[in-house]
């Protein structure tokens, strides 16, 4: 699937989160990644503005600091394209959908595809089109199935399911300021975190149905996946640094962090471990009504699957993961059964930097890198 050409070109990937920022440098063709760097807020309360301009900062820091490793690394070749995933609530991603009756079976075109496309588009009064970030196509069914290449086929029936997304305009000007001045005359490619995540699912299970939940610093993502097309999404504006960060008052929430993934090992048996233990218990009631709420309204039109799929720092995810299965949430899944929950499985995407371990922690860039990746391979 990956070219092997050591004289391959590079590209830049951008993710921009809720309250965080990445860039990598990979090269081209492989799952190799020569430089990245990550840069987090401190959690602390802020307006949006201050929030905003804080992740463009993060963004600046992140990309100074991967060019620099990137020159340290002795690659000389050019950077050729950038990638920039953004995520929420920085975007809002919308599905669509058209449909055509032909009046007898005909060879359908990539042109009439796209008119469909654009009817979709058009349809669609959710999104702001003057802060359009992207729209493609997700699925496409002729005569009811479902097919990857319909150019050339024959069919009396065509269905289309569209994403579309939009984005925050202040946020993606000054990524395009930022972006430029890291990555002089590459162009930007713009991608939303819910695309990145719909493609990833697929890669994994072509028909997913599935509630995906991305708990970022910032904000918690809920999306409604069925038969690999977006349904429902929802956002949370509270991430892991808000809810880690009223467990233990004063205490770093990296350091929490640490002590959380201590407990899930059995390795902490102090007082601090204890302390935690029971913080964790005294805060569920109330994110059993933070998320109840957000599942609420995810499934006020249809009920979920009780399929759910955890996108979060390792460190957490066990945690996160019993958290959704212990709770009784049946009353918001279709089958009224409890969630059947897992960690993304980061491992099985292709692409997915083979290099460098530590990314492995860090699942939102794999993914990223991953659908890159197959993208600029393609």
């Amino acid at each position: 699937m990956f070219r092997k050409d050591p004289n391959a070109g590079a590209f830049a990937v951008a993710l921009i989160e809720s309250g965080s920022a990445c860039v990598a440098i990979a090269r081209s063709g492989t799952a190799e990644v020569l430089a990245h760097a990550r840069e987090d807020l401190p959690l602390e309360g802020r307006e949006k503005s201050g929030l905003r301009s804080g992740v463009i900062q993060a963004l600046a820091t992140a990309g100074d600091k991967a060019v620099a490793a990137y020159a340290k690394s002795g690659a000389s070749v050019k950077v050729g394209t950038c990638y920039c995933v953004i995520g929420a609530p920085w975007t809002r991603s919308f599905a669509g959908s058209a449909h055509t009756h032909l009046e007898q079976p005909s060879t359908i075109s990539d042109n009439m595809i796209a008119d469909l496309a654009k009817q979709a588009l058009t349809d669609q009064k959710e999104i702001e089109r003057a802060a359009l970030l992207e729209a493609n196509v997700s699925r496409v069914l002729l005569n009811g199935y479902p097919t990857s290449d319909p150019a050339g086929k024959r069919a009396s029936e065509i269905d289309i399911f569209t994403l579309v997304s939009d984005c925050d305009a202040a946020i993606k000007a000054s990524a395009t300021e930022t972006l430029g001045k890291l990555f002089p005359g590459a162009p930007i490619v713009w991608r939303s975190s819910t695309r990145a995540a719909l493609v990833a699912t697929k890669q994994i299970d072509p028909v997913a149905t599935s509630l995906i939940v991305i708990m970022d610093g910032e904000a918690t993502d809920l999306i409604s996946v069925r038969k690999g097309v977006l349904d429902q999404r929802i956002l949370v504006e509270q991430g892991f640094r808000q809810i880690l960060g009223t467990l233990i008052k004063g205490k770093p929430v990296e350091e929490t962090m640490s002590l959380l993934e201590m407990l899930e090992k059995d390795q902490s048996d102090t007082d601090a471990g204890e302390e935690l233990r029971l913080a964790i218990a005294k805060a569920e009631p109330d994110l059993v009504h933070l998320f109840g709420e957000a599942l609420a309204k995810i499934s006020s039109s249809r009920k979920l699957t009780d399929d759910l799929v955890i996108i979060a720092p390792p460190a957490i995810s066990p945690w996160l993961s019993r958290f959704f299965a212990r709770i009784d949430f049946t009353q918001f899944t279709a089958t009224t059964r409890p969630f059947s929950v897992k960690a993304f499985p980061i491992a099985e995407l292709a692409g997915v930097p083979h290099n460098d371990p530590a990314i492995y922690a860090d699942p939102d860039l794999c993914i990223a890198l991953s659908i890159v990746n197959m993208e600029h391979s393609s």
